[in-house]
């Protein structure tokens, strides 16, 4: 992945509470796969806003993540926030969209939305895999490269 470009900022992350909120909600979007309760994809829709719109800090899945790895007496391994945060708005885009399309009685729509996004989520979680970067890298990045 080297010349891959990605939005960057002063401001760090634990990845290990970053990858760990990410899978608790793969596993939500897994409970709304299974059961069709929209319930599962709306936690899943909030926590993205919070976490894209507002503030990393006020994630409730996020403080539940830290609690776990630091019961866990997980080292932190400092990450940058910007990529993590332009991740939440692109995967705020798809949770809202499957809960509208579900509410709207589109539910395979809804669940291929959110399987995309769970497949998404499971790369980043699992195996630290940002496809967020490569939208960015690819369909972002040339737009504003040259207006620094």
């Amino acid at each position: 992945m080297k010349g891959i470009v990605c939005p960057v900022s002063i401001e760090k992350i634990d990845s290990n509470v970053s990858r760990l909120t990410v899978f608790i909600n793969v596993v939500l979007m897994g409970l709304f796969l299974f059961s069709q309760n929209p319930l599962f994809i709306g936690i899943v829709a909030c926590d993205y806003f919070i976490r894209a719109v507002l503030k990393v800090e006020y994630s409730p899945i996020r403080f539940f993540a830290i609690n776990i790895i630091s019961a866990l007496n997980v080292k932190k391994k400092p990450i940058n926030l910007a990529p993590k945060i332009f991740a939440s708005r692109l995967g705020l885009i798809c949770a809202i969209t499957a809960a509208i399309l579900q509410l709207l009685g589109y539910s395979t729509g809804a669940l291929i939305t959110a399987g995309l996004l769970m497949v998404l989520s499971i790369m980043d979680s699992v195996f630290n895999f940002c496809v967020g970067c490569l939208i960015y890298n690819y369909l972002v990045y040339p737009f504003y490269k040259d207006k620094n």
